[in-house]
């Protein structure tokens, strides 16, 4: 027997959470979750014996699907490796309007997966709810309410930053939040030690990257380790490797970071969506900048000398930049950091990793940009003309599916009319009886086999019903992968839209080989599902 898996999905957002202080992994909130979600399973006699599975993500908004619990779930699901999801409500799945109708209506049903929304009464096993007005309206209203919740709760954190309240969930490096008002800052003396020796040697002249080079070889704690000891697990830097090290980016931010002059910063970025983690440079005149919050670690003296042996801060706002065309998607291979572009003549794309720390076999050879370009080009003509000919065999697909679901109609029809004529044939043998044309008996047999007869059209129904529905046909021809591949079998050069079309990651081995991740991977797998399911040739790039 086939095993059945139930997900048990939880979340709770840093807006609505209620952590308690003191290491405690999760909140009352997901607790409460996990409960009501546990009860109803245990109510349910179908559920018994299915083998649960939990995920959680606590403290992420719902309009943010890179959440790792739910990427973990999914994952599951498309492997098929779960056969039912349930959620508290809707809105813990998530937020998105769009996102959200897109996995209830057409991501869920097609790997056959049943999703239960306990309080909302949702459950894709009656078709009727998966398009319900009702449903539709409350993840509208979710979405809304999302938005709404988002602009209130930045406009009162906006009015508590000009009061010089620290807002942030982690102390900046060199600070540890005062233990009887979390919104002001106390100076961590081991940490503030080093920061303290940062401003030093750049003031006497040595620069951020020696200094990374030198606290590397002595092994000095980064801010990373402390934020994973203050309970952060997040990383702005996207890393292979679990372990961290000192670089020039962390020397210049602490280096012109007014809070260690004891002045409180606030808004120097913001998330350009409701739910997204990337932000955006707001411009310092939007800052809010409060003098003498707290303790500073270095004197405003110190911190002068400091700036002036650095380059001068350039904002860069409203002036024309060397794009990157490869901006957030090339990658070592090998440490799996970001490569830093070089702005030359000839730009080209390096490793840094060497420059700060030896452990790691990265080479820090430079990759002409024009290099990249080609081999990332080359690479998508293939994968154009890989979907030409899986379009060509989709096609082929989509018309035997409509042949098939016209076939299935013209025998849904048929038995349509029969059950019309079976309920007028029972509404009339009740006539019948009514008028003394037949009898009791004869009226009840009669009843009772046109009865059968109509159970039986039904269920038939039902069945055909579902087989349309397997089609797809009526689905439209229309694949994400296709569409946006097959346009560039001839293609010439690369554009930075074109490269935000199809590209997600290149990763870069010494070796000068290449490893290229495309957007639209699930759409690709669905149409090689497809093609497995229906037995038709199966084409590989």
């Amino acid at each position: 027997m086939t095993e059945f898996v139930i997900a048990v999905y939880l979340r709770l957002s840093s807006e609505d959470q209620d952590l308690k202080q003191g290491g405690k992994a999760e909140s009352n909130s997901i607790g409460n979750q996990r409960n009501l979600i546990l009860d109803f399973i245990r109510r349910i006699p179908e559920f018994a014996g299915a083998t649960i599975l939990e995920f959680c993500d606590d403290g992420w908004s719902g309009k943010n699907f890179e959440r790792p619990g739910v990427q973990e779930m999914l994952g599951l699901v498309k492997e098929g490796k779960i056969q039912c999801i349930i959620v508290k409500d809707i809105s813990r799945f998530g937020r998105d309007y769009l996102e959200v109708g897109n996995y209830l209506s057409r991501v869920f049903p097609f790997l056959n997966v049943r999703f239960i929304a306990v309080n909302d009464g949702f459950d894709s096993i009656r078709p009727a709810d998966i398009d319900s007005l009702d449903t539709s309206f409350k993840t509208l209203l979710y979405d809304l309410y999302s938005r709404d919740l988002s602009r209130k709760v930045r406009s009162a954190k906006r009015q508590r930053a000009e009061k010089g309240k620290f807002l942030s969930p982690f102390a900046p490096f060199g600070f540890v939040k005062d233990p009887a008002d979390k919104n002001r800052l106390l100076i961590d003396p081991e940490a503030a030690q080093i920061v303290r020796r940062i401003f030093h040697m750049m003031a006497s002249g040595q620069s951020a990257d020696e200094i990374a080079r030198v606290f590397n070889d002595e092994l000095i704690p980064t801010p990373m380790i402390y934020k994973r000891r203050a309970g952060c697990s997040r990383t702005v830097w996207p890393c292979i490797h679990e372990d961290n090290f000192w670089t020039r980016n962390y020397i210049d931010r602490i280096l012109r970071d007014e809070r260690y002059i004891g002045k409180a910063v606030y808004g120097k970025r913001m998330r350009d969506k409701v739910g997204n983690t990337h932000t955006i440079k707001i411009s310092r005149s939007d800052w809010v900048v409060v003098d003498n919050t707290h303790e500073g670690i270095v004197t405003p003296e110190e911190f002068e000398r400091a700036q002036a042996q650095m380059r001068a801060y350039a904002e860069k706002e409203g002036k024309p930049i060397n794009r990157d065309s490869f901006s957030r998607r090339l990658y070592c291979g090998v440490c799996g950091h970001r490569l830093t572009r070089v702005n030359t003549k000839a730009p080209y794309y390096r490793c840094q990793t060497s420059r700060f720390t030896s452990a790691y076999d990265c080479t820090g050879d430079p990759i002409p940009e024009n290099d990249l370009m080609d081999m990332v080009r080359d690479s998508l003509r293939m994968q154009a003309i890989y979907a030409v000919e899986l379009g060509k065999i989709w096609k082929e697909q989509h018309k035997k599916k409509q042949a098939d679901s016209a076939a299935l109609r013209k025998t849904l029809t048929g038995l349509k009319e029969n059950c019309r004529k079976l309920d007028q044939q029972i509404r009339e043998l009740y006539e019948g009886f009514a008028l003394g044309e037949i009898s009791k008996a004869e009226y009840l047999a009669a009843k009772q086999a046109a009865a059968q007869r109509r159970e039986a059209a039904g269920r038939r129904m039902e069945e055909l019903e579902a087989q349309l529905e397997n089609t797809g046909a009526d689905g439209g021809l229309q694949n994400r992968f296709v569409d946006c591949f097959q346009k560039y079998v001839d293609i010439e050069s690369l554009t930075d839209e074109i490269l935000s079309e199809v590209l997600e990651k290149v990763l870069v081995y010494p070796d000068n080989r290449i490893e290229i991740q495309w957007n639209y991977r699930e759409d690709l797998e669905r149409l090689l599902l497809e093609e497995q399911a229906e037995d038709l040739p199966l084409i590989r790039a």
